[in-house]
């Protein structure tokens, strides 16, 4: 029987979802409507129960111009390798072109314009603005807001025909067409082994790469696998594949619900565990696919997923960390409360030292075994365990950003160093929630420091990610993830490189909070806009925004898009409620666990 999904997994959720909202309406920046554009004409995909692209083929006579229109839009389809997209180009030409290299994702159809055309030739030039561009391997990253695309494209005649000879690999396609053609799968790997912190089970770490939908799709999960993940995310992640795996055969085939996977001899030089690894990473990232509900795996006609008929087959490794208490913390009026949809309570045990007023920005550890709050003016991270003292655990010469605690027991905060100032002064610290006595640990920053000054700094419920919201010299803001890199014990060491700027055009990131996977909430004022609007978006993958909250100025993310809560200045939270928001709580800087 195929084990239950995860909330959040399948293609067909949020990902599906967020692609459709975000891409109709440009995901370069805040979505906020979006214009009738040309597309290939659509038809129900009995695969996915949305929509695929049925492209037209050249019309014979069609001009220069209608051709490279009609090779554009015949791109959004994938089958048969882009048959009919290669109809378009010259015949040496189609067998050449690579459209799998690269997907750039332009705001609308692109403007064309004959430059010039005689009896045997023409030049076309391409004009849009681009949102986002996915590479070869599926990686999403969201371009600057107006980036331009501008090519000139040269026609040959052929057959009496005009045919593309330079197309350039990859396709480009709209919001509206990438909207039926991709979809996101989540490339598992693993948090890092710790022998000394046995307490802290592996999980399975989503890298969610974005691909056509078609026969070849578990071809390519694959080789995203065993080619490793993304160059941010692999210092904090592991993998069972060995160096040099490789399929053997080159395509991964479906048949009955079971996925074959054919791999090279060096899969045989993973030890027991590595090779449990792997196959966990194999059958997580390909039951992703609806027609897949198993998955063998073989070297050298040999099948790994089985020793015998006693051996239970591959681990299942939990995707997601989970939290002893759920509920939303908050500060009310009794200081540390929780809130669970029927109404907040104080936290019993935590009401000793801890001022409401004077306090902010409280987190709560994964087990409920302590809860972290900035006091005196926001310059003292403070420590409390349930019954006990709350003792201050870090003290910055200014203000720090608001604690966050992974689920290896370290509360995270850094100093909002100004832009200038040197790395280690912006360096990132972090302090044993069990020993808050415990001299701060002073994480390593990335060469190029963090961008800025660090207004916020929030880790993965995993503990294997970093969201910081950092403000540059001239008072733009920007979101970027890094991933954590730590020792045997669990202690955080040092942080990544980051990887692009996560939400270009925003505007002002006023609070960022994770969803599950690679999904969290930023709360942002748009440029020339008075009121927040919360964004859900992925560190691979679109943005959608939700409706505005006057006077927002906060925002918290639990386990699901219904579980986001946004704070206002005035005091209430709110909570989605069909397509607004509505009043639940009166408090102020929530967060949920983690």
């Amino acid at each position: 029987m195929r084990p239950a999904r995860a909330p959040g997994r399948a293609p067909g959720r949020a990902g599906a979802a967020l692609l459709v909202c975000a891409l109709l309406a440009g995901c370069g920046g805040i979505p906020r409507s979006s214009e009738v554009v040309g597309g290939a004409r659509p038809a129900d995909d009995p695969r996915t129960g949305l929509l695929q692209v049925i492209p037209e083929r050249p019309a014979r006579g069609a001009s220069a111009v209608e051709v490279v229109r009609g090779f554009l839009l015949a791109g959004a389809s994938s089958d048969d390798d882009h048959a009919v997209a290669r109809e378009f180009l010259s015949a040496p030409v189609a067998q050449t072109w690579r459209p799998d290299t690269a997907t750039t994702l332009v705001e609308t159809t692109p403007e064309l314009s004959l430059l010039a055309q005689d009896a045997t030739g023409a030049t076309v030039e391409v004009s849009a603005r681009v949102t986002a561009v996915v590479d070869e391997a599926g990686h999403y990253a969201a371009q600057a807001p107006g980036t331009p695309l501008r090519r000139q494209l040269h026609l040959v005649r052929e057959g009496g025909q005009w045919r593309l000879t330079d197309p350039g690999d990859g396709v480009v396609l709209t919001g509206l067409d990438a909207s039926r053609t991709l979809r996101p799968f989540p490339v598992w790997f693993a948090t890092p082994a710790s022998p000394q912190a046995a307490q802290v089970p592996a999980l399975l770490v989503p890298d969610v790469r974005w691909f056509g939908y078609d026969s070849s799709t578990a071809t390519r999960i694959v080789r995203a696998l065993l080619e490793g993940p993304a160059p941010w995310l692999a210092p904090g992640v592991r993998t069972g594949a060995p160096a040099g795996t490789r399929l053997r055969v080159g395509t991964v085939p479906v048949a009955a619900g079971t996925a074959t996977v054919e791999l090279t001899g060096a899969a045989l030089d993973a030890g027991p565990d590595a090779r449990g690894l792997l196959l966990a990473q194999l059958r997580a990232s390909l039951t992703g696919l609806p027609e897949v509900d198993e998955v063998r795996v073989t070297v050298g006609g040999a099948d790994l997923t089985r020793t015998s008929e006693q051996d239970p087959g591959p681990p299942v490794l939990p995707r997601a960390a989970t939290a002893a208490d759920a509920r939303l913390v908050l500060l009310g009026e009794r200081g540390l409360e929780r809130w669970d949809r029927t109404g907040a309570r104080e936290v019993t045990g935590t009401g000793p030292g801890l001022s409401p007023a004077a306090a902010a920005h409280p987190a709560a550890a994964l087990d409920g075994s302590a809860y972290a709050v900035l006091t005196d003016a926001g310059r003292v991270l403070r420590v409390q365990q349930p019954g006990g003292p709350l003792q201050a655990a870090v003290t910055g010469q200014g203000p720090l950003a608001p604690p966050s605690v992974d689920r290896f027991g370290w509360a995270w905060t850094a100093p909002a160093a100004p832009a200038a100032a040197p790395a280690a002064a912006a360096a990132p610290l972090a302090v044993p929630v069990a020993r808050p006595d415990a001299p701060a640990v002073r994480v390593q920053p990335p060469a190029d420091g963090l961008a800025g000054t660090v207004l916020r700094l929030r880790v993965s419920r995993d503990g294997t990610r970093v969201l910081v919201v950092s403000q540059d010299a001239a008072g733009a803001t920007s979101v970027h993830v890094h991933a954590v890199v730590r020792d045997g014990a669990g202690a955080p060491l040092r942080l990544s490189g980051p990887g692009g700027d996560l939400v270009p055009g925003a505007g002002t990131v006023l609070d960022a909070a994770w969803l599950p996977d690679d999904e969290f909430v930023v709360l942002a004022r748009p440029a020339g806009q008075a009121d927040p609007v919360p964004l859900l978006a992925r560190v691979s993958g679109p943005v959608a925004a939700l409706p505005a909250v006057p006077g927002a100025v906060s925002v918290a993310a639990g386990w699901s898009e219904r579980d986001v809560v946004v704070g206002t200045a005035d005091g209430r939270l709110l909570a989605r409620s069909g397509a607004g928001w509505v009043p639940v709580a009166e408090g102020r800087d929530p967060a949920y666990p983690g």
